[in-house]
């Protein structure tokens, strides 16, 4: 199965390069700032985002600006926690992937850092995807599902 998923992975990164996002990534910005879940929430964590992945910086602007208080993943010790620390909650996780199936389930980019994270997650994970990388994955049983996709 993992060598399934790496040439996925691969697959899927090659297809991201020279992929334009630009008006993409506002349409799913703007639906992510309206979803009652996060209109709602009182901590943010999301992940700082790559240039093959889902813009993050928009967001992380917007939760600056509007007193959210907002953090991101650091990995240490194997183990990934958000910095600053933030109240857990009441809030809401966006997940970072490189394709998401049509249960929710995520193919991200190997290291099972937010299966971890997020089997114990007590918030809403919300994933972010563009339409086209909504796609057939392998799910293990270690796989955890976010409770919700938006695409473009």
């Amino acid at each position: 199965m993992r060598k399934v998923k790496n040439a996925l992975r691969q697959e899927l990164k090659e297809k991201r390069r020279g992929f334009n996002k630009t008006e993409k990534d506002i349409i799913i910005f703007e639906k992510l700032i309206a979803l009652p879940q996060f209109v709602n929430a009182e901590s943010v964590l999301t992940y700082a985002s790559m240039p093959i992945e889902v813009d993050t910086s928009r967001l992380i602007e917007f939760c600056r600006n509007n007193n959210t208080p907002v953090a991101t993943p650091e990995i240490e010790n194997n183990t990934m926690r958000f910095v600053p620390e933030v109240d857990l909650s009441n809030s809401v996780c966006i997940v970072p992937a490189l394709a998401y199936n049509t249960e929710n389930y995520r193919l991200g980019f190997g290291g099972g850092y937010y299966d971890r994270f997020l089997k114990d997650y007590k918030g809403i994970s919300i994933g972010l995807c563009y339409r086209e990388f909504i796609t057939e994955i392998p799910v293990e049983e270690h796989d955890v599902p976010v409770d919700i996709v938006l695409t473009d």
